[in-house]
């Protein structure tokens, strides 16, 4: 799952970030809301976390507005120190799916991403990744190669998802390394070839043809 998290308080953002990243989430963020637009335009989240007041001009109110006037259908919660009723009931008709005020308790937040995320499924239906006899179910997280069930570490759940979801396309390990783990460097370990090695054990655990093929100099292609 991937959350979007636009908050110009570091202090807030690392504190969701890392609540977010214990329940399974990559997390990306910004301080900007005119980014943050972009970002939320251009890539799927499963939520967004957005303050009303910003490092820049676009606020979180007109952030959401402009979101919603591109069609874009990523649940928003507004997470804000402006808590007051007329704020939130301008916040929930700028486009809003919830409000929580600040200060906070992380268990509310948490469930309340997880309503948000379990009425977004029950409405669009959740979504099976078939490639050949591989399949993800991005609801449940099960994992099977044809009837075998194949058990999955966060982690390796993430990759495996941005891989099937880029089936045929060579995945590098920056992009891996961006989506999967919310990194903008590349470090000296090798941990995108050790989870790659991983997973294609995995796959392959009851002698099932190899589906990674490795594009040396390049990344990874699951084929």
């Amino acid at each position: 799952m991937r959350a979007l998290i636009i908050e110009d308080d570091k202090a807030t953002v690392d504190f969701v970030t890392k609540e977010l990243r214990a329940k399974g989430f990559v997390c990306d963020h910004t301080a900007s809301g005119e980014e943050g637009l972009w970002k939320i335009t251009e890539t799927t989240y499963d939520v967004a976390i957005v303050d009303i007041t910003l490092a820049d001009n676009m606020s979180g109110l007109g952030l959401i507005k402009a979101a919603r006037e591109k069609g874009v259908k990523t649940p928003i919660i507004v997470l804000s120190a402006m808590n007051e009723p007329f704020e939130k009931t301008l916040g929930l008709n700028c486009g809003a799916d919830d409000y929580l005020g600040k200060p906070f308790a992380v268990s509310e937040l948490l469930a309340r991403v997880s309503a948000q995320i379990r009425r977004t499924s029950y409405v669009q239906g959740y979504e099976v990744l078939r490639v050949r006899d591989l399949t993800l179910c991005t609801e449940t997280h099960e994992a099977k190669r044809g009837e075998r069930k194949i058990s999955l570490t966060t982690g390796e759940y993430a990759l495996l998802e941005l891989m099937m979801k880029n089936a045929g396309r060579t995945v590098t390990p920056r992009m891996i390394l961006q989506r999967v783990w919310g990194m903008d460097y590349l470090p000296p370990s090798k941990i995108v070839e050790t989870r790659i090695c991983a997973i294609r054990k995995k796959l392959c655990a009851n002698g099932e043809p190899d589906m990674i093929t490795t594009i040396r100099g390049f990344g990874y292609v699951l084929r």
